[in-house]
């Protein structure tokens, strides 16, 4: 009897050891290149040969898993600590470093296959993705959080993204239809390309609150991208109200450029100084930062509605990561992006560079905001590693802002009580005081270690931005 016992344990022990190990291969993964991945473990040795699929995989969490990544990719910062492989490489710098899984994309899959090829033979799991919509974005996140044991992180990216997009479309709403901007979205300037109405760019452009007057354009086979032709954007030209233009690796424009265009005259947009460009990256990449991009084409659209201040102007002291939001907003300066070559590569080491700030996290707002102000020079002294979020902003602080922003015309020289000529910023002070900017107190003192309220930012941007009218 106890032997039977005994046999029946061991039985079902078996049948439930294999069931749970059928239940972890349950899912199979079907890639763009018609791989059939069944998933049994999570990968732990990973090489990212896409930035997005990089960016990804570190907003899931997974930077210790991460053991190389594509050439030239610069957010988020952490990704400049890891090493850099290429598919030019010989594919045994791939097999020397024992990755279990390389992701890859369509163009390289098509492009290399004898180096995809060679990575297969030496038992590397390779996944190329790429998704060419929102609602296929959704579901190449999960695939990565199938892959790596991150499911969970998976679904908080897309409630995350979500709550962003939600708050963008409750701004949206607030603006009557029959006051939308009409849109042009350039894609390829060279061969006058546009974006598919379906593409993840054109849902950027819509969710902010464009109307895409290229609703008819057709996507190039197995791309987001669509011929237009110039005939077809200029039968366009009394209705664009906007013309905005990717810059990335396919499109190296400029807003001289678009403005030398034959032709491009007659466009409303471009009589009008309303040429925009934004970087591709937070437009056209699957990442969590296209919230970022979608923001940025609404505060390109409807600056008065995206750059609200309401919540920063009852702070009595405001400390450097709220003086640079409001700053940012009230003079809609473009939120920064990192571009390899001339952000890190090319920039000295002795002086900051993105994503060098130790004491904010690269993810949330304040980073931002706080490197659109390192980049566009508007900090005062400021420190290579450290951008003080928490530490109040100074009158000397705010004065030199004011004086970077802006080619002020100059001023009588005068005396200030505790501003000797030979401080600092004496100039950038004497000029902002001279000019009615900003006031002396009763005592004709400037207080420069003062502190600065929201209302009074606030009171003080508008005498400025006056000034840039005039």
């Amino acid at each position: 009897m106890k032997s039977l016992a005994k046999l029946l344990f061991v039985t079902v022990l078996i049948i439930l050891v294999l069931s749970g190990a059928k239940a972890q291969a349950d899912y199979v993964l079907t890639d763009l290149g018609g791989r059939r991945i069944i998933i049994t473990h999570p990968y732990k040795k990973i090489i990212s040969l896409y930035g997005a699929h990089t960016e990804n995989l570190f907003s899931l969490g997974l930077s210790d898993e991460i053991i190389g990544v594509s050439r030239n990719e610069a957010f988020p910062p952490e990704v400049l600590r890891k090493p850099v492989f290429s598919y030019h490489d010989d594919p045994e710098k791939f097999i020397g470093m024992r990755p279990d899984l390389v992701l890859i994309r369509p163009m390289i899959d098509r492009g290399y296959r004898p180096f995809v090829k060679k990575l297969e033979v030496a038992g590397i799991t390779v996944v190329s993705l790429q998704p060419k919509s929102v609602t296929e974005m959704y579901n190449y996140w999960r695939d990565l959080g199938r892959l790596t044991g991150k499911e969970k992180q998976a679904e908080e990216m897309i409630k995350e993204f979500n709550r962003r997009i939600n708050e963008i479309k409750k701004i949206v709403a607030t603006i009557p239809k029959e006051k939308r901007k009409k849109v042009y979205f350039e894609a390829i300037h060279r061969r006058m390309k546009t974006f598919s109405p379906k593409s993840i760019a054109i849902f950027a452009l819509e969710t902010a609150g464009g109307i895409n007057v290229a609703r008819d354009a057709v996507a190039v086979k197995g791309t987001n991208i669509a011929f237009y032709g110039k005939e077809k954007i200029l039968s366009h030209a009394a209705e664009i109200d906007v013309y905005l233009a990717q810059r990335g690796a396919m499109n190296h424009i400029t807003i001289a450029k678009i403005k030398q265009e034959a032709g491009y005259g007659i466009i409303k947009a471009v009589r009008n100084n309303q040429i925009y460009i934004i970087d591709e990256k937070i437009v056209s990449r699957p990442t969590l930062r296209l919230a970022d991009g979608i923001y940025e084409i609404g505060r390109i659209l409807y600056p008065e509605k995206f750059n609200d201040v309401t919540n920063l102007l009852n702070i009595k002291k405001l400390n450097h990561a709220q003086y640079a939001e409001m700053f940012v907003k009230l003079f809609n300066i473009p939120i920064k992006t990192p571009d390899y070559y001339h952000d890190i590569k090319k920039r000295s080491g002795k002086v900051h560079k993105y994503g060098d700030f130790r004491d904010i996290s690269y993810r949330g707002d304040v980073y931002k905001f706080a490197e659109t102000m390192a980049y566009r020079g508007l900090l005062y002294n400021p420190d290579k590693y450290h951008f003080y979020p928490e530490r109040y902003i100074t009158r000397k602080e705010v004065a030199y802002s004011f004086f970077v922003i802006k080619d002020l015309p100059e001023v009588k020289d005068f005396k200030i009580k505790d501003v000797p000529e030979t401080y600092s910023v004496y100039e950038q002070i004497k000029t902002v005081v001279g000019l009615g900017i900003m006031k002396l107190d009763r005592s004709g003192l400037f207080n420069p270690d003062g502190s600065v309220s929201g209302r009074e930012l606030f009171e003080m941007v508008k005498k400025v931005k006056k000034l840039m009218l005039d």
